[in-house]
């Protein structure tokens, strides 16, 4: 199929979001599965800011996290947000994390987090939102830069396409 000449060189423009600092516990090793190893993270807080919204992660959601025989990660997170004005948000980030070599051999020596510089982490956010000020976000695509400032934090960089 060939496209026309004025959609070949088209890229999308992306905006700035909001910025999520996730509090996760200690992991919870399910072990190895068919698909790989199997462990849950905890979300036991934090805080977002976004364009005209900010407010608080909310307790009690929970990464599933599958690291597959290749190597690559696999993220499944689900959890909520309220903003200040009193709105629940509810989010899931489905996404991958590629790790160099060398990163891999420190994650199996126990190391985390590994440099920033050993790995690449994306993830693509969808939100529920109630109908209002925020129904934006169901009817936007998105995609996050994923970071992992300590053992127990990850801060997520969310884009909006346009």
């Amino acid at each position: 199929m060939t496209e026309p000449l004025e959609l070949m060189g088209a890229a999308p423009n992306l905006q700035r979001l909001l910025t999520l600092c996730v509090d996760i516990g200690p992991r919870l090793m399910l072990g190895e599965s068919v698909e790989g190893v199997r462990c849950n993270y905890p979300i036991v807080g934090g805080d977002f800011e976004g364009l005209d919204f900010k407010g608080q992660v909310l307790a009690g959601g929970e990464d599933i996290f599958l690291l597959r025989p290749d190597g690559v990660g696999q993220l499944d997170a689900r959890y909520s947000l309220r903003t200040d004005q009193g709105e629940l948000i509810n989010i899931r980030n489905i996404g991958l994390l590629n790790m160099t070599e060398y990163g891999r051999q420190l994650e199996r020596q126990g190391q985390w987090p590994i440099p920033e510089t050993e790995y690449h982490c994306t993830c693509t956010p969808v939100f529920q939102v109630p109908k209002g000020r925020l129904d934006w976000l169901t009817r936007a695509s998105f995609i996050g830069q994923v970071h992992y400032p300590n053992a127990s934090q990850v801060v997520i960089r969310c884009y909006r396409f346009y």
